[in-house]
């Protein structure tokens, strides 16, 4: 079943001919998407957007079968909105303010706080993360300022070093919780509770380059978890430890995941699990066959968690030689996923090779390849995508009650990086030879291989005209297609099995 959501036209002259359009609304002036995001919980679609001039916004929520529900119009005040995990809160920049140095708003309970830039100065944010259009946290290369997955209802959260400065030294010096409470506007100070690091770092771990580091993830408006990982010496063991901590910077509990492989051994990959270190640029290659940037061991893996019960699925790619260190060269061969309980106890083990063309077998940059584990109608879909001197994505549906892999497809493309468009769609410079005049994100791919339905679809867009970009985002309701000519109009899409 497709749904065609919502449809928006900036001219009055264009004309709509698909008969599935549940929404249509014509604009006199001009107006863009702005951003968007999906709001797992409450199981619907934020949409924004800016127009006119003077400039006004808009935003609005979607819900699966294409009800609409206005959130604000005609605003002239806040930006847009980008929610807390509870879904119960959001932040906004106040658009009247220096755009070099923009105040914050947070709408709690339907009230407005207002938090001035300079409150925030010199506090880390980047290890709770950003999330990305499908909920996933990731580390890759945020600013230090970029709070946008450390705050709550209540609180923001940051760190800081002993002299009350972002940068950050996790083994050799002490870290400080900063705590910013939103509707006072206060800050308070508390030493961190570090986690034991002899369970990291030794004669029995693999080697690294990397000093340590964790990553940390809010749980809701009483708690965080922080994140450490460790990896065996001989890469047959890897460790994942969630400790939750209060507010206070106290360590409540830890619960290891602990993860066997026989005869594979663990590598990196670009999970999101951990940071990128840039070791050269576009513009500066490194040696023949390094990569771009290289991974630390929190991205052995990733997890997915369950919502309603906790449940973990630990993610990531293996090799059947072991790697010399943490980051070095090898060959991937295939992906596994791990299910344990909120206690640690393993449910199920799914570990499977990567089946493809005779070009995988000289992937030697494992952190080329990007991997996602998403929650999709009930069940899960992995995806292995990479972009080196070939591009192509594989994905598996997997059941999350036994592991076992219910659909599964490969697609080759090209990237093409003068089809990038500037905003919401600028991940979607890859091209399909089956598809022309249209641009994807890669994990746009990973709906085309596993969904018949979404190729049909996009088969039959008409090839000609102004190139058309495409964004992808898995849920349990199914599979929402963005699709925008990046000039005249842009539609939400549902695809339910």
């Amino acid at each position: 079943m497709k749904i065609r959501l919502f449809s928006i036209t900036f001219f009055l002259s264009a004309v709509l001919t698909a008969q599935n359009i549940i929404v249509d609304k014509k604009i006199k002036e001009h107006i863009g998407l702005a951003n968007f995001q999906y709001l797992p919980k409450s199981k619907k679609m934020m949409i924004y957007n800016s127009s006119g001039d003077p400039l006004s916004q808009e935003a609005f929520y979607l819900d699966s079968d294409g009800n609409k529900t206005v959130f604000f119009e005609k605003e002239k005040r806040k930006g847009a909105p980008i929610f807390s995990r509870t879904e119960n809160s959001y932040r906004t920049i106040d658009l009247n303010t220096d755009f070099r140095k923009r105040d914050y708003i947070f709408v709690i309970d339907g009230k407005d706080y207002t938090l001035s830039f300079d409150k925030l100065a010199d506090i880390n944010f980047k290890y709770f993360g950003i999330y990305n259009y499908n909920n996933v946290l990731y580390n890759d290369w945020p600013l230090e300022s970029d709070f946008s997955g450390s705050y709550n209802d209540s609180y923001i959260l940051g760190f800081t070093n002993p002299k009350g400065s972002w940068r950050i030294d996790f083994e050799d010096q002490d870290v400080y919780l900063e705590i910013i409470e939103i509707k006072s506007n206060s800050k308070k100070r508390v030493k961190l509770e570090k986690p034991d690091l002899t369970l990291l770092k030794g004669d029995l771990f693999a080697k690294t380059d990397f000093d340590l580091t964790f990553a940390c993830k809010l749980t809701g408006n009483d708690s965080f978890d922080l994140i450490t990982k460790s990896l065996s010496k001989d890469s047959q063991t890897a460790v994942l430890y969630k400790a939750e901590y209060n507010f206070e910077g106290k360590n409540v509990k830890t619960v290891p995941f602990t993860l066997n492989l026989d005869n594979k051994y663990f590598i990196t990959s670009n999970n999101c699990g951990g940071q990128k270190y840039v070791v050269s640029t576009p513009a500066m290659q490194g040696s023949k066959g390094n990569d771009p940037y290289a991974l630390d061991v929190m991205s052995i893996n990733n997890y997915f968690e369950d919502r309603a019960n906790g449940d973990l699925y630990i993610y990531g790619l293996f090799s059947d030689e072991a790697p010399k260190k943490i980051n070095a060269l090898t060959n991937p061969k295939g992906f596994y996923v791990f299910k344990f309980d909120k206690n640690g106890n393993k449910l199920w083990e799914s570990v499977n090779y990567i089946d493809g063309k005779e070009y995988f077998e000289k992937v030697h940059n494992s952190a080329g390849f990007q991997l996602n584990l998403l929650e999709y109608n009930n069940d899960l879909i992995f995806s292995a995508s990479i972009n080196t001197f070939t591009e192509f994505t594989n994905a598996v549906v997997i059941n999350k009650a036994s592991g076992e892999i219910i659909k599964s497809g490969f697609v080759e493309y090209n990237n093409n990086l003068s089809h990038g468009e500037s905003g919401r769609f600028s991940n979607s410079t890859y091209d399909s030879k089956e598809l022309k005049n249209k641009s994807f994100s890669q994990i746009s791919f990973a709906a085309i291989a596993i969904n018949s339905k979404v190729m049909n679809y996009l088969k039959s867009i008409p090839d000609g005209g102004k190139r058309l970009h495409f964004e992808t985002i898995f849920s349990d309701q199914g599979i929402w297609l963005l699709e925008s000519d990046s000039d005249k109009y842009y539609e939400v899409i549902v695809f339910k099995d």
